[in-house]
């Protein structure tokens, strides 16, 4: 350059050039831009992802069932994730040694795979053996024995009866040809490069945490697309009666924890210390108050306790209301 530019010079300079790109818009571009990857395409459409999600959401109430009853305390189950990846991205992810287990969705002959997180199955091993549902540091990186294999499969049987009934409203499906493989490697039902469908639960114990994955090859899912999501046109709304049959005799297969609280109230910390035996504790209910019966930690209905034979029994008095709920708890 033959001059040098001055400073207001630069100033205006820098000013146009913010400017003109500022004025460059969806108008300008012939609309916004939209990232895409395309080492992970997205194969499955949004209507399809979001009608797997809610397949999956009644999955994740059987399995919180299952596990509670299995673990003898309450286990919490909510859908994490639904995510389209690669085959060879979901195996890596997989650890090693881990509990991964292949099946067949017959008829349709797709294969798929169910994954419990080492954390949820040394947590289980421990609370069949009497511990409280612990995860220990260290044991996760080891195979499992052959007995602590008898335990997770009997539980993984219960889980695979749940997923049938999962699919039952869609398509009437059986798993079978399921094995128990601990080195992912070793899974191969699709091609690494091949996509596929990934619904991931988190599973909530008092002790421990884990994920439970299911991983669907888009070609298991080929079959099953038409019965996944309607055609365009038919409607909806009007429930068939077989199908409502049937989602009824799959709910009433679930177990809901119920607990009586006959009274309650509160002490300080230096009362509960100075506790001895033959103190007595002066609750906040009145003798003639009638206990709150808990449904899944939800207070639902006034009863009267008392003993049905030898056992402990709650006669029903009244229904809590909604809006009232809350007050018990």
């Amino acid at each position: 350059m033959a001059d040098n530019l001055s400073d207001d010079e630069l100033h205006n300079l820098i000013s146009a050039a913010r400017e003109s790109r500022a004025g460059v818009g969806p108008a300008d571009t012939g609309g916004a831009a939209m990232s895409y990857d395309f080492r992970r395409p997205q194969q499955v459409n949004k209507d399809h992802a979001r009608r797997m999600e809610n397949i999956h959401e009644q999955f994740a109430r059987l399995l919180a069932a299952t596990m509670s009853s299995n673990m003898r305390q309450v286990v919490d189950v909510d859908l994490a994730f639904c995510d389209q990846l690669l085959y060879h991205e979901f195996i890596s992810s997989l650890p090693s040694p881990g509990s991964a287990y292949t099946f067949v969705m017959a008829p349709f002959g797709g294969q798929a795979i169910l994954s419990i997180a080492n954390e949820l199955v040394m947590a289980i091993i421990d609370r069949a053996f009497g511990g409280q549902g612990r995860s220990f540091v260290g044991s996760d990186d080891r195979t499992l024995t052959q007995i602590e294999m008898n335990i997770i499969n009997k539980l993984a049987s219960r889980m695979f009866a749940d997923l049938e009934t999962t699919w039952e409203p869609v398509a009437r499906v059986e798993t079978t040809e399921v094995g128990l493989e601990t080195n992912p490697e070793f899974i191969q039902i699709a091609a690494p490069g091949d996509g596929c469908f990934v619904v991931a639960f988190e599973a909530n114990a008092r002790s421990a945490t884990g994920l439970v994955h299911l991983c669907y090859p888009l070609g298991t899912l080929e079959p099953l697309a038409e019965k996944i999501s309607p055609a365009p046109g038919t409607r909806t709304r009007d429930a068939d009666p077989a199908q409502v049959s049937r989602q009824r005799r799959a709910l009433g297969k679930m177990k809901i924890p119920v607990h009586l609280q006959v009274a309650r109230g509160a002490l300080s910390l230096n009362e509960v210390a100075e506790l001895q035996e033959g103190d007595v504790v002066k609750l906040d209910t009145q003798k003639d108050e009638p206990a709150v019966l808990f449904v899944g930690g939800r207070a639902k209905y006034l009863a009267r306790p008392g003993l049905q034979g030898r056992k402990r029994a709650a006669q029903i008095i009244e229904e809590i209301d909604r809006d009232s709920e809350d007050l018990y708890g």
